[in-house]
């Protein structure tokens, strides 16, 4: 029988509408988003990245994927 393997999810929050008025706002979040799934990926191999989510069809297509991939542990940057 083979062990669980914990697996962790991750993802980052924004809103889409201020792209548009704050430029480099998205790239830097996901910028500090990759940081982070590095740093966790050093001590876990198991990360479930959903990327930045700005808009709610996102935040639910994250959450499908959370249930799918079946993670134990969610981080929220």
């Amino acid at each position: 029988m083979e062990q669980h393997k914990l697996k962790i999810g991750l993802f980052g929050i924004g809103l889409d509408t201020y792209w548009s008025q704050f430029e480099g706002l998205k790239e830097r979040l996901e910028g500090y988003l990759q940081v982070v799934q590095e740093k966790l990926s050093g001590i876990h191999p198991h990360i479930v990245n959903a990327g930045l989510i700005d808009n709610a069809d996102k935040a639910f297509a994250a959450g499908r994927q959370f249930k799918t991939e079946d993670v134990d542990l969610i981080f929220c940057l």
